[in-house]
């Protein structure tokens, strides 16, 4: 082992006795211990060191990195990052839990020191650590605090967990697993963990985003000062490839047994699944069950919040009718009536817009609302769309003399309000027909 500056560096005997002496120490000590120059490179090594990290003698390990060293990169930069805030800082660590190399996929916790080592000028040539294995320790003494299963077992709907020490603003440890595929970016530093999680939110104006945004240590005390000990917060997060799914993260504040540290438990569940039933049911309710238009009560409150949101703008409502539907169905029977109802809403939906409204209000009665209309040649042009499609669906079923009648209204000329809309469009409507069916009729042209 060469001889750098590890504690003191100098000629005289009780120099030497005092570097021999831990040379002594650190070839037969059963602990975990390591000494790292400023630049982080290992200097020495005892052996359960190097069995820790799964080599067999300390010149495997002299000379190089934590990057170089360990297989689980992720430790490795959270090690480089911690050590380089206690030489930052000139601080000592005494008797600190953290995370070191699995055991065959098993969590395993040790008790850490790291003290600067300075010279005899007091400049620090580097840093000594030594650590004891207390995963059993660790474990019997947390059992009671059943949110640190977490760290040890993740339940299946879960991606990922993260256990930051707020008082030392550090991550203690980090779990991840696979949901489809899928899970949240490894990090080892808190800041990271907050830009990882603010670029991969998809709404960046949502309260996630917020929180992770404003993610400090004096916040987070006030939030546990204030009385809560829980928080939670529901959005979509890209997992990367564009691969959008709901997540929902959970924050737990909990006092830490052995050093009386404030930490935040926070917790990645994957909840698309849960959202996406929720998105279907909401949209089944919404939905005409027959022509998968909006019905009624969804029409018209879409209707009126566009007047409300967008009330500076042009919009167009076209109120639609089914000229004799009565004789088709007197006729061909309900179910062929049925079908052309189906086919005419199809015809509807291709003529309008996603960001329009089109639903089914009664029986054989449509509206559509067109928004943001630039002038009323662009609602001219899409009223004769709207009856050619309409004309097209009825030459289906010849033996019986339908067609349709289309009464229009414009906002905001012939109304602000969806009832004063709706009044103007069933009059012309009515007038269409008196007119003789099978044409289009501007409330105010």
């Amino acid at each position: 082992m060469e001889r750098k500056e590890i504690l003191i560096k100098g000629k005289n005997t009780d120099s030497q006795l005092l570097f021999s002496a831990f040379e002594t120490l650190i070839q037969n000590t059963k602990d975990m211990m390591f000494v790292k120059d400023t630049n982080l490179v290992y200097v020495a090594a005892s052996m359960p060191f190097v069995r820790l990290v799964g080599k067999n003698s300390p010149e495997e390990i002299v000379g190089y990195t934590d990057l170089e060293v360990f297989e689980d990169l992720d430790l490795a930069q959270r090690y480089i990052a911690d050590d380089r805030k206690l030489m930052e800082k000139r601080q000592n660590l005494v008797d600190y839990i953290e995370p070191i190399p699995d055991d065959n996929g098993q969590a395993r916790y040790g008790s850490t020191s790291k003290y600067i080592l300075t010279d005899e000028k007091g400049e620090m040539i580097g840093l000594l650590g030594i650590s004891r294995d207390i995963t059993r320790d660790y474990i019997a003494r947390k059992h009671y605090q059943q949110e640190l299963n977490y760290l040890f077992e993740l339940p299946e709907d879960t991606y990922a967990v993260s256990y930051v020490d707020v008082d030392s603003w550090r991550i203690i440890s980090q779990r991840r697993q696979l949901i489809e595929n899928n899970t949240l970016q490894s990090c080892f530093s808190v800041e990271r963990l907050c830009e990882a999680a603010v670029d991969s939110i998809v709404d960046k104006n949502c309260k996630a985003a917020d929180f992770y945004r404003n993610f400090t240590p004096e916040r987070l005390r006030g939030i546990y000062a204030s009385g809560r000990s829980d928080m939670s917060f529901t959005y979509q997060r890209n997992l990367g490839d564009n691969h959008v799914r709901w997540v929902q993260n959970a924050i737990r504040f909990l006092i830490d047994a052995d050093n009386g540290h404030l930490c935040a438990m926070l917790t990645a569940k994957d909840i698309d699944a849960k959202k996406q039933e929720e998105k279907r049911i909401l949209e089944a309710a919404q939905r005409d069950r027959m022509t998968m238009l909006y019905n009624r009560a969804t029409t018209m409150e879409n209707i009126s919040k566009i007047l409300v949101d967008d009330a500076n703008k042009n919009h167009v409502l076209f109120m639609v009718d089914i000229d004799n539907f009565k004789d088709l169905n007197d006729t061909m029977g309900h179910i062929v009536g049925d079908e052309f109802l189906i086919d005419i809403a199809k015809e509807l939906q291709r003529c309008f817009r996603k960001s329009d409204v089109v639903g089914r209000i009664g029986g054989d009665e449509f509206f559509a609302l067109m928004r943001n209309v630039a002038d009323i040649n662009e609602a001219k042009n899409k009223a004769q769309e709207l009856l050619l499609a309409i004309q097209k669906v009825c030459l289906d079923y010849p033996q019986v003399g339908i067609s349709g009648s289309i009464g229009i209204s414009l906002y905001p000329e012939d109304g602000k309000t969806l009832n004063d809309l709706y009044a103007q469009a069933d009059s012309a409507l009515y007038e269409a027909k008196h007119k003789g069916k099978n044409q289009f009729v501007f409330s105010s042209l």
